[in-house]
């Protein structure tokens, strides 16, 4: 039987060249690899490390310039050649070798090619690109594997009889992340053969040392930017460790390590560190957990997403543009656009305002003429509900950012609510010139006091 014809496309900006090796001895007993290619950006000093594995494992470099800042044209040109290859016809199975989920399309569309896919990364693979896969190799275990394994057993010769001590005999396999004393290099009696695969060389673990060095490195950076800059929960932002990591001026980065960006390094290890992320999804947080606080604090919570935010701004401009209980849509549809909400109905499924209103007819209820469209509010938002609401903001903001005595200082609390322009509208119509008096009116759930500098605290009783 032929051989089968192997396609290889490795995307270097997702992968560390120290799978090198691992990635061509993954494929050996599944076909030729008649295809070697892999793509980057080669002026880029991060990937200066894939330099000998281009050169001893005949590896085909793809350059491929970033045309915008924060772009990355790697993956489409990528893209483009597979494509190529899969119309000529010439080859059997394609293996993808990548973390990023931004392949599972590609590998959807070989498949439906009649392609079958081997997909090579690490455990940070997106589980969406392993699914389309036909098979996933996981690099990391391949080298757990060989770790794993011990040394084979070497008969001593007899000492001779002046030689009274004895050595207790370490395998060099035997070592730890982090513990540099375990990775003393052992040089045995009888050195194993070099083509032992299950033997790793003194070069191997003098690599594999100098790498734990690094993420050593990256954990105490992380580390000591989250003591800088953490939150009274402990927790610190993802954009402050990245300016301090760059400080550092490192001669590397976490993509020798196989990882795409910092906050995968981080994600990487639950042991170490806690994590969260806003409502949104646009801010990233995390806190290590031997700085964790001995209480955890829990927020209670609010009653805060996108659609209820987007129905409060239909009620306001209801209000606003009623003309004999209608609203005129494309009035409502200006006010909503200058909220400035962050998002759009396009960002809720829906392609436009009026399909929005049209899927709550419980809600609102729709007229059209020949020239416009109207609706109108069949219920009146609960005072109750937005009430509250805001008396949930100022619980959690308590539970955050208390002081020993319970007090907080009422600016956390007005920070907490700049995001939430609804919120800040709604104290406004209640009647309320500002957080003070409102809080003021409500003397049987909070106790308020002012200190010499007329800073405003409170506590929830």
């Amino acid at each position: 039987m032929a051989e089968k014809k192997i396609a290889l496309f490795i995307d270097a900006d997702n992968i560390s060249s120290r799978f090198g090796k691992q990635i061509l001895d993954a494929l050996e007993n599944r076909g030729e690899v008649f295809i070697r290619r892999i793509y980057g950006n080669w002026e880029k000093s991060s990937l200066h490390s894939w330099n000998d594995c281009i050169r001893n494992f005949a590896l085909r470099a793809v350059q491929q310039t970033d045309f915008a800042s924060g772009k990355n044209a790697t993956d489409m040109s990528l893209t483009i050649d597979a494509m190529d290859v899969l119309h000529a016809g010439k080859t059997d199975i394609f293996a993808l070798v990548s973390n990023d989920s931004d392949f599972t399309p590609l590998v959807i569309r070989l498949r439906e090619g009649g392609m079958n896919i081997i997909g090579i990364g690490t455990a940070n693979a997106s589980n969406a690109f392993r699914a389309a896969c036909n098979d996933f190799i996981d690099l990391n275990t391949l080298i757990d594997d060989k770790s794993a394994q011990v040394e084979p057993v070497v008969e001593e010769k007899e000492l001779p009889a002046k030689s009274t001590s004895t050595r207790k005999k370490k395998s060099p396999v035997q070592m730890s992340l982090f513990d540099e004393d375990n990775a003393v290099e052992h040089k045995p009696q009888s050195p194993p053969a070099a083509t032992n695969p299950k033997v790793i060389s003194l070069d191997e673990r003098k690599l594999q040392s100098e790498r734990d060095k690094k993420i050593q490195q990256m954990h105490n950076a992380l580390q000591e930017s989250a003591r800088a800059h953490a939150d009274k929960t402990g927790f610190a932002s993802l954009n402050d460790a990245r300016q301090d990591v760059r400080q550092k001026n490192f001669n590397f980065t976490v993509h020798d390590f196989g990882y795409g960006q910092l906050k995968d390094f981080i994600v990487a290890y639950p042991k170490i560190y806690e994590t969260r992320q806003d409502d949104n999804g646009q801010h990233f947080y995390y806190r290590c957990l031997a700085d964790k606080p001995k209480v955890e604090l829990k927020a209670a919570p609010v009653v805060d997403d996108r659609i209820q935010q987007l129905h409060d701004v239909l009620h306001e401009a209801a209000a606003q543009f009623d003309d004999n209980g209608f609203a005129n849509l494309c009035s409502v549809g200006a006010y909503v656009n200058k909220q400035n909400l962050g998002f759009g109905v396009k960002d809720l499924g829906y392609g436009k305002l009026q399909k929005f209103i049209a899927a709550f007819p419980d809600i609102y209820e729709l007229r059209r003429d020949e020239n416009n469209a109207y609706f109108r509010c069949r219920q009146k938002k609960n005072p109750v509900d937005e009430l509250e609401q805001l008396h949930n903001v100022f619980r959690e903001t308590a539970l955050l950012y208390a002081e020993g005595d319970g007090f907080v200082n009422l600016w956390w609390a007005c920070d907490f609510i700049i995001g939430k322009k609804n919120l800040v509208r709604e104290i406004k119509s209640m009647s309320y010139k500002d957080l003070a008096e409102f809080l003021s009116a409500f003397p049987q759930r909070y106790e308020i006091r002012q200190d010499n500098a007329q800073n405003f605290f409170y506590r929830c009783c």
